[in-house]
């Protein structure tokens, strides 16, 4: 008994020296008759964690036997760690859904136990299945804080290697700038690692260098790391898949071919649903695409696909998804490869893959399937993305096909029109309406999102006037239209449809039919209302009530919300595939305090608003003035505030700048005041010092920073 204990312990010491193949050598020549039952239970939970750590997965055997075992002992944290396993177990082998489950039974147990660095591992493992899952997010936040629990405990060799699994998962998301900061910030700390770790750190380095154009540098790195590849089969399958990878990138699909065929033979011995094998398979029908060998493409994307859909792994279903597109374009079956690329830029934008889906906007806008204002759409919207993180291949390319289509464009074509102004001063504001500029004359939903006051309805005015629609520019309150009267508002009734319908009246729908549809307040439309949009988004259709004839509508719909649509949409509130329709185009506009340059512009055009002339030195330096003083003020309200306020001090100043910059500036100093009772009253309690005022929160707490407002502890 002591001889298996002291052996036991030194497997577990070789683990935590990452020696895994050193252990399972020695776990591999323990004669298991003479084991207990104990013993064996504690053996082949070791087998199954050094199994896993040198890349293989038969441990389905084991784990069970280890799980059925703990599952009716008192020990906690050896339960924990069998489920650990089976995650990982079911992770690597693609069955993301129930993986994601096992983690977290099992980081339920660590963490009340307070087990840091067991919580640590979890956390790194439900970062893979939600990377491959589309939650890029969740991921990385999961793998920051697993970052950070091992620099608390001071176990270097996971900081790292959970800093490089954060770098590809930053590489998956197309943040590659981010991406490369982050592996030039651990170059220095990789040499400390074991063989395999520097490895898998450069095969990550190289990959996302390809995406940013340095091809040659990738190469010579990914050959430079050929030498370190042990017999881990799963080191040589994402060696093979990242090199065909850089070969796609540099356009040399034979060779990419060659290298992708090798990674598909071992991915399938790793496991055949494995995320191995839907990802090799998927960037080996790339490779054909780009031979033009059509029918292989085809067949196997439609492989990679199988596996894809068993594991759900979003990213790699939408990759295959393009594929088709591409096929059945070649096919000149237009409409079909219409409806495969919308479902991977759906997906793509769903997962939030922000290079995949630029790529994708791409390839679909230069397909020849799409009118010039889809197209120029597309292209702009790809191009943001490619210009913020310099990928010059694309930037050049996407440019080149703008310039054939830039005339196509439409100016305002009312220039001088309240309904063409959008005050902006801001560089990333300029840029987002440079952005509504360029796509406002394609016919893709827009979703506009921002604090309330922020300028969403603004903004959608100027985009129906740069649309080049004839038609109306109807404003609906999406909140206001209970379920009853959904069906009446939005597409109208005949004469007699129900009592009280003593005469025809034209919807909604129809009233926008060649204009645009502005939904505004999204976020509150019941159920029946989203149910209604959805079908009229998805058929272009619309029947008025007691009508059994249908018409066809041609509307562009621009939605708005100031809510935070994904808490609804996870708690069933609002629908996903509604929001996906509404958010071909998203533009979000930043609040009011974070853009100041556009405060100063926003107050002069106010006042010349009220008729007033700017144009003599006194006026011009009283307007500064004035906007230094409600530069200093917070605006919970945003533009919609601001220009309630200019209005209010220009009315009681009767015109006079220099009075209305005294009348602000004491109104500052009087703001101060205010908020220093309100604080003494409430015993510093900002939740109810900002519930006296009137204010939000966030305003008390800007307002006590600008004043330099500090707690008297002495008092």
């Amino acid at each position: 008994m002591k001889t298996f204990k002291k052996t036991f312990e030194s497997i577990e010491e070789l683990f935590g020296n990452a020696k895994f193949s050193e252990a399972l050598g020695i776990l591999r020549k323990i004669d298991v008759s003479s084991l207990t039952e104990t013993e064996y239970s504690y053996y082949c939970l070791l087998l199954s964690q050094a199994i896993l750590s040198v890349g293989d997965n038969k441990v389905d055997e084991y784990i069970q036997k280890a799980l059925s075992f703990y599952k009716l002992s008192n020990d906690d944290i050896l339960y924990a760690r069998s489920r650990y396993l089976f995650g990982w177990h079911l992770a690597v082998t693609g069955d993301f859904i129930e993986a994601h489950e096992v983690l977290m039974e099992s980081f339920v147990f660590f963490k009340r136990h307070d087990r840091f660095r067991e919580m640590s591992l979890v956390l790194n493992r439900l970062a893979y299945v939600q990377n491959h899952t589309g939650a890029i997010e969740d991921a990385i936040s999961n793998l920051r804080e697993s970052i950070a629990i091992n620099k608390n405990l001071g176990v270097h060799a996971n900081v790292i290697q959970f800093s490089r699994n954060l770098g590809m998962v930053l590489v998956r998301s197309g943040k590659f700038h981010d991406a490369i900061t982050h592996f030039q910030s651990l170059t220095k700390e990789v040499k400390n690692l074991d063989v395999g770790g520097k490895l898998r750190f450069d095969l990550g380095y190289s990959l996302v260098l390809a995406f940013l154009g340095q091809i040659d540098e990738a190469i010579k790195k990914m050959q430079a790391a050929r030498p370190k590849i042990s017999s881990l089969m799963v080191d040589e399958a994402i060696f093979y898949e990242y090199l065909g990878w850089i070969y796609n990138l540099d356009s040399k699909y034979n060779r990419a071919v060659e290298t992708l065929e090798k990674g598909v033979k071992i991915a399938i011995k790793i496991g055949p649903e494995s995320t191995y094998v839907s990802q090799t398979k998927r960037l080996l029908a790339d490779a054909y695409l780009g031979l033009k060998k059509y029918d292989l493409a085809h067949k196997t994307a439609q492989e990679a696909l199988e596996v894809a859909e068993k594991i759900r792994e979003r990213s790699e279903i939408a990759a295959c998804y393009r594929i088709f597109a591409q096929v059945e374009q070649n096919k000149n079956n237009s409409r079909q490869a219409k409806v495969w690329y919308g479902k991977a830029i759906d997906i793509f934008s769903n997962v939030k893959s922000r290079y995949e889906l630029a790529v994708t906007r791409y390839q679909a806008a230069i397909s020849g399937l799409y009118e010039n204002g889809e197209k120029a759409a597309m292209l702009y919207l790809a191009k943001e993305y490619f210009v913020s993180e310099n990928i010059e291949h694309y930037v050049s390319l996407t440019e080149r096909e703008l310039d054939q289509y830039r005339q196509m464009i439409p100016a305002a074509s009312h220039p001088g029109e309240e309904t063409s102004v959008f005050i902006v001063r801001d560089k990333r504001m300029k840029q987002l309406v440079k952005l509504a500029e360029n796509v406002a004359p394609s016919a893709m939903t827009i979703f506009l999102t921002g604090p309330t006051g922020s300028g969403k309805d603004q903004l959608a005015r100027y985009i129906h006037h740069y649309s080049g629609r004839k038609g109306k520019f109807v404003i609906v309150n999406s909140a206001a239209i209970p379920d009853s009267m959904v069906e009446a508002e939005l597409f109208g009734f005949k004469r007699g449809a129900f009592t009280g319908a003593e005469h025809s009246r034209v919807g909604l729908l129809e009233e926008a039919d060649g204009g645009t549809f502005y939904l505004n307040e999204i976020a509150d439309a019941t159920p029946e209302f989203q149910a209604k949009l959805l079908e009229v988004i998805e058929t272009k259709f619309i029947r008025q009530l007691g009508s059994n004839a249908r018409k066809s509508i041609d509307i562009r719909i621009i939605a708005a919300t100031n809510n935070d649509l994904e808490e609804k949409m996870k708690s069933g509130r609002f629908r996903r595939d509604l929001y996906h329709r509404l958010n071909e185009i998203p533009i979000e506009l930043m609040p009011l305090s974070d853009r100041p340059d556009d405060i100063r512009a926003l107050i002069e055009h106010f006042i010349e608003r009220n008729g007033h002339d700017l144009e003599s030195v006194s006026d011009r330096k009283n307007l500064e003035s004035i906007s230094k003083i409600l530069a200093e003020r917070s605006w919970p309200g945003h533009v919609r505030e601001l220009k309630a306020e200019v209005n209010r001090l220009y009315l009681l100043a009767r015109g006079d700048l220099g009075r209305m910059a005294e009348n602000a500036l004491a109104e500052n100093h009087d703001e101060c005041e205010q908020l220093l009772k309100a604080l003494e009253q409430t015993g510093w309690n900002r939740r109810e010092t900002a519930r006296l005022l009137g204010i939000s929160e966030g305003a008390v707490r800007y307002r006590i920073k600008k004043y330099e407002i500090a707690q008297d502890v002495t008092a």
